[in-house]
This record gives C-alpha cells, structure tokens and sequence, in this order.
C-alpha cells in the first residue's frame, strides 16, 4: 500500500485492536482489518519517530526523516497506551554546516577541541567514549550555542584518522590553513580569540600519555571546561576545522512494552491485540541509553505469528523515495 498513511487504530467494543484506518494518497480514508487473528503491529524500521513541539523546527538528519511525523506514538496514545522511555529527549548528530549532504556528521569532536561562535570552549569534549558524547554535545549546540560550533584539530590527529571513517561522513574536507589565526578567517571566527583559547587549551595540558585506545586521562588543569580525557596539544600545523550545527534523527519515549511486545496501557495492563517493536517501543532514555527490555523485545517479534503490520512510522511511504533507499543498499 504506498503513499499511505495509517492515522488511527480500529478498536472494538470490547477494546481489542482489529486493524487500522488509513488515509490513501487521493485523500480518501479506508479501513484495514488484520485478519485471520487480530493482532496489530506498530514498528517504525528502526528511523525516527515523533518529531514533536520542542523539537520540530530542527533541521533533519536526513530528508526521508520529514515522513515520520509521530502517528505510531498518537495511535497508541489515542486507545490508551502508557509511554516509557525519556519523552524529552532526542538523539541529535554535529553535521558539517557548508554540506548539503544528508547526514554529513562530523565524528572527532573527542580528539580536539569545540569552541562557540566566540571561540570558547563550553564542553568537555573527553569526558567520555566518542559515541557517549555525541548526543549531548549535539544538544547543548542546539539549546545553548546558537546552532554555531567548530571542531579543531590540528595534524598529529588527522594524520592518524584520514582518510577513514572519523572524519568522513561529510562530502567536504575540512578548513585547513597553517596557522591557527589563518584557520580562524576560513571559519568566519575572530583569529586573535581562536589563538587565545587554543594557546590557554595546550598550556593547561598535563604530561600524561596521549593514548587515542582508552580513556587515558591525559588532561587540563584551570579550566572552564577542562577536558578529561585525550587533552594533546593542538600545536602541529596544519590545522584543521569544521563548523558545526544540529540535526535531530529521532525523539526519545514511545509506547511502553512487556517482554512480549504487547502495548501496555496507562494502568498497566495489555492492550488486546496490540504489540509495538523498535524505537516506537519507548527503549531509548536521555543519551541514548536503552532500557533493559529492548533485547528480549526485539527477541519476541521472531517468537509472535503477527498477520498484518500496520502502521509503519515511517508515516507517508513514498514509492520513489523507497526504491532509491533499497537502493542505495543493494
């Protein structure tokens, strides 16, 4: 059924979910009934979800995300569904500004510094692994530095990525220049305030061993923030930068679960012949943690003999847009 969109769930009297009511592409409601059992199946092919108030004027990730406009969540909210999962929180990606490229993320923030549009640092970029910190580095861009930040690294750090995977999501290689105050003018930054905060960066650096393998607590004493981990000294040119701003995959919170994927109302009881799998099934909380259930969710999908998968969050399913997806995969 493309270009379709499932906007509500058929419930009888008794309060069993037999099916969905779908609006087709000539506008046009039409009802569809899961058959022979009546069971029903909210998934969301592992894209995002629900971009919601707080949320819906980030730019996205990736174009396809604008058809996941949150009917799996308001589904199962409108018969009654508990949520679980962190209902505020999002996970979000530093992209390459000048990119026009869809997810054109920009990785190595752990291995330099991130300043702001005045060229301060505001966030310990080695408090934790990489992929800890992505998230809230991306959402404090967001809520607090006006959408503007830059990575700067300098040649010691490139030499050791490049090419590969760290720094190359994005279609366009980095500002370079061989001094910093240089880098700064490409970066449309103020070069005398860059020199300052990367002068007061390498000089507030212990004489730990710089090991890229571990949290090796290579750090700066006396600053505001001080990195904790990974602090080298950004003094071999060239230098590099990207600037930087936010965009949103998905939100966190869905539709709260048991280890059977059936939906649990809001007193905790199964929803009759509804089940929920995937990010719509509310396992993700603040930083991209997931709760415990997630696994044996996912298990249970394998076990259940569903007849009908309604409702897929990817809301409007376009047929071009679907095709050039498998695509781009096969």
């Amino acid at each position: 059924m493309w270009e379709t969109n499932a906007e509500h769930l058929i419930v009888e009297e008794d309060g069993t979910v037999c099916g969905v009511r779908v609006r087709k592409s000539d506008g046009y409601w039409k009802k569809v009934y899961a058959q022979p059992r009546k069971e029903t199946l909210l998934t969301c092919l592992s894209m995002a979800r629900y971009v919601g108030p707080k949320t819906e004027l980030l730019p996205l990730l990736a174009p396809g995300l604008k058809h996941n406009t949150g009917f799996g969540l308001k589904m199962g909210l409108e018969v009654g569904a508990a949520v679980s999962g962190s209902m505020s929180g999002m996970h979000c990606e530093l992209v390459d500004t000048r990119s026009s490229k869809p997810e054109a993320t920009i990785w190595g923030h752990s291995y330099g510094i991130i300043v702001n549009e005045h060229c301060k640092r505001f966030y310990d970029e080695g408090k934790r692994p990489l992929f800890a910190t992505c998230e809230p580095l991306a959402v404090e861009v967001w809520k607090e530095q006006n959408q503007k930040a830059y990575f700067i690294t300098d040649k010691t750090i490139m030499d050791r990525f490049r090419p590969g995977w760290v720094y190359d999501t994005t279609d366009l290689d980095p500002e370079q220049s061989d001094t910093i105050e240089g880098l700064a003018e490409k970066l449309g930054l103020e070069p005398s305030k860059l020199r300052q905060t990367v002068d007061e960066f390498n000089a507030a650096i212990d004489d730990k061993e710089f090991n890229l393998m571990t949290l090796d607590g290579k750090r700066t004493y006396g600053l505001s923030p001080n990195k904790t981990n990974w602090a080298n000294p950004i003094n071999q040119p060239p230098y590099y930068g990207y600037p930087l701003k936010a965009q949103v995959a998905f939100t966190f919170g869905g539709l709260k679960c048991d280890t059977d994927s059936r939906v649990l109302s809001t007193t905790g009881i199964p929803i009759p012949g509804l089940y929920c799998t995937g990010e719509l099934s509310g396992v993700y909380y603040n930083e991209s943690k997931c709760c415990f259930l997630f696994p044996l969710m996912r298990a249970s999908i394998r076990q259940l003999r569903l007849i009908h998968l309604a409702a897929v969050c990817f809301a409007v399913l376009h047929s071009a847009g679907l095709r050039e997806w498998t695509r781009r995969r096969l």
